[in-house]
């Protein structure tokens, strides 16, 4: 076999001297390269298979110590030769303890033959390792956890619509199959407590699950992919379910289930099953298994057949009894709606977006004297909504939020012109839930009905904003939002928030709050921003 060998030196002379030392190619041994630092001869490291490391102590950006710990990371095998000018017992006793240090040699007293002497000790080592069951052990299992781990990333990409093969597969993927959802609900309120219950659970269910692999697929889910013997699948889900929850410190998991799939090209949609699952805690409770469903023809051709006839009507139902100050009216409109909720005729994500679109007709009211501050407020509140733990949370919140609009301070007084006080209503929340896409003055006209300068001339009239404007500053309170909660790139963070223009979103940032997208997030972590944090809407924190 033929060994690779590189030699680290700042000194370029040096470098050449070592080179010379040795016929590479008469003791069996390739020169694969030279560095003039650490970070470079790592570099190399890691593009090539690097058997015998000649390195100084003593260089520029990363010492050789620091260079041998991480090179024996990435090539455990690895022999190592220091080669330094200073006679230093402390470092050569920190070397020998990582122990793949075979000599150290001093250059003032160097000869070629003591080099040469050493270089055949790497070789012989090597051999003996080679040969060594323990190395071939060694081997054997890094190269099971390569191909585990290319089997994650292969599934991973599967799962996310972009992969479509797999080169290997595990025997027990082949056959018939389950996935499971695991999304994390609390661990204690810190990130970072988050993370380690997220890694120890993963690690916990690999361990109990010999013929599956659990891995992280997003922020607070773990994706367990487990063989289905003779349909022990669910049992073996809950009893790993119950068994986290015994774990101290590991968090709340709420989990779906797929229904039993019988082929690993199957995931996907297994995948989109388990996840969908994981929306019945809403309903019944977070902390629990639930086992999702195929569904059927009737529920798949609901799913793309647009804006929904039952909720349209009783928003417009709800809209303009506000509108006309009728109490016992509005009530009605949302008492039904809350039967469609309970009756599961939506699933959680349409019931939020339903929730928030009531709250935007209630704060039409007065909206003109409505404050930068108040601006802000409402924007958390809708936010808000996204964060509640349940469907009883969120309908408390909307009727606590209607019962504060009809207390006498605040109660709404019925407009001279209510009808149109209704339209601007419904306008207000048709652009409440689309300003993150391309919305134009002549989209939300058509939706109420109305030509585009008669609306136009309604919206100034009774908010006292014109429709870019506020479409502009709901735009940035959302920008505001993924600056401080976030770590996306700010050029994303202004696409995410409807601005097509990066230029155009950085520029009204600039005017609107003095201070630049990266500024406003450096304030925010530095715990100067008078903003008080709202937490994210349209499913951001799932």
């Amino acid at each position: 076999m033929v060994y690779n060998a590189l030699i680290v030196d700042d000194e370029p002379m040096i470098r050449f001297g070592l080179a010379s030392c040795v016929e590479w190619e008469q003791e069996g041994v390739r020169l694969a390269g030279e560095a003039a630092n650490g970070e470079a001869a790592l570099a190399l490291i890691r593009s090539e298979e690097i058997h015998i490391l000649i390195t100084d102590i003593k260089m520029p950006l990363m010492d050789g110590l620091e260079l041998i710990r991480l090179a024996k990371e990435l090539r455990p095998e690895l022999k190592v030769v220091l080669v330094s000018s200073y006679s230093d017992f402390a470092y050569a006793v920190e070397a020998v303890k990582l122990g793949v240090v075979v000599d150290y040699l001093l250059k003032p007293t160097m000869e070629p033959e003591d080099l040469l002497r050493v270089v055949r000790t790497c070789k012989d080592r090597l051999a003996r390792d080679l040969a060594g069951s323990e190395k071939e052990l060694r081997l054997r299992e890094e190269e099971e956890k390569s191909r585990k781990n290319r089997f994650e990333e292969e599934l991973k990409a599967f799962l996310g619509g972009i992969g479509k093969d797999f080169e290997w597969k595990p025997e027990w993927a082949i056959g018939h199959i389950v996935l499971a959802v695991w999304r994390l609900e609390s661990a204690g309120g810190e990130a970072l407590r988050h993370i380690v219950s997220l890694e120890s659970a993963k690690n916990k269910l690999n361990e109990w699950c010999p013929h599956g692999h659990s891995f992280l697929s997003g922020e607070g889910e773990l994706v367990t992919l487990l063989a289905d013997h003779n349909g022990s699948a669910l049992s073996d889900i809950t009893r790993y379910h119950r068994l986290l929850a015994e774990e101290d410190g590991m968090g709340e998991f709420t989990v779906g289930v797929s229904p039993v799939v019988h082929r690993l090209q199957s995931a996907q949609d297994a995948y989109g099953w388990a996840r969908k699952a994981l929306g019945n805690a809403f309903f019944e409770g977070r902390g629990r298994c639930y086992l999702g469903q195929i569904p059927s023809g009737g529920e798949e051709r609901r799913q793309i057949t647009g804006p929904d006839a039952g909720f349209e009507r009783l928003r417009e139902k709800f809209s303009k009894a506000y509108a006309f100050s009728d109490q016992p009216g509005s009530e009605a409109a949302l008492a039904e709606m809350v039967a469609l909720w309970k009756a599961r005729r939506y699933g959680r994500d349409e019931i939020v977006a339903h929730a928030r679109s009531l709250l935007m007709i209630m704060w039409s009211h007065r909206f003109r004297v409505k404050t930068e501050e108040d601006m802000g407020m409402m924007m958390r509140r809708l936010g808000s909504l996204e964060q509640s733990a349940g469907l009883d949370s969120l309908i408390r919140a909307v009727r606590e939020e209607l019962s504060r609009f009809w207390k006498p301070d605040n109660r709404p007084t019925v407009a001279v012109d209510a009808g149109g006080a209704h339209v601007i209503q419904l306008a207000l929340s048709y652009i409440q839930e689309h300003y993150r896409r391309d919305i134009s003055l002549q989209d939300v006209a058509d939706y109420v009905h109305m030509s585009k300068n008669y609306f136009s001339e309604q919206f100034k009239q009774r908010t006292g904003m014109n429709f870019i404007d506020f479409v502009i500053s709901l735009r940035l309170h959302y920008a505001k939002h993924l600056l401080e909660q976030t770590s996306m790139k700010v050029i994303d963070v202004g696409a995410e928030s409807g601005f097509n223009s990066p230029k155009h979103f950085l520029k009204l940032f600039k005017r609107e709050l003095n201070c630049t997208p990266l500024e406003f997030r450096e304030q925010c972590e530095q715990g100067r921003t008078k903003e008080a944090t709202w937490p994210g809407e349209d499913g951001l924190n799932e």
